[in-house]
């Protein structure tokens, strides 16, 4: 249902620096370097997926 090339803004967690991913990306690689600080960045990749899901879930229960 989601468009996955969407980007959505990632803040980093050290230094708050904010990275651009689309959705796939962060599905099929949950690590990235942040450019503000240099730091690789771990994703929760399997609770995003289901927060994914269930947001998914909810706009079609709203669109039926």
């Amino acid at each position: 249902m989601f468009n996955k090339s969407v980007k959505i803004d990632i803040p980093c967690p050290e230094c708050g620096y904010k990275t651009k991913l689309s959705l796939r990306e962060i599905e099929s690689n949950p690590t990235y370097k942040c450019l503000g600080c240099n730091k690789d960045i771990n994703l929760n990749a399997s609770e995003f997926k289901k927060s994914l899901k269930d947001a998914e879930d909810q706009l079609k229960r709203l669109f039926k």
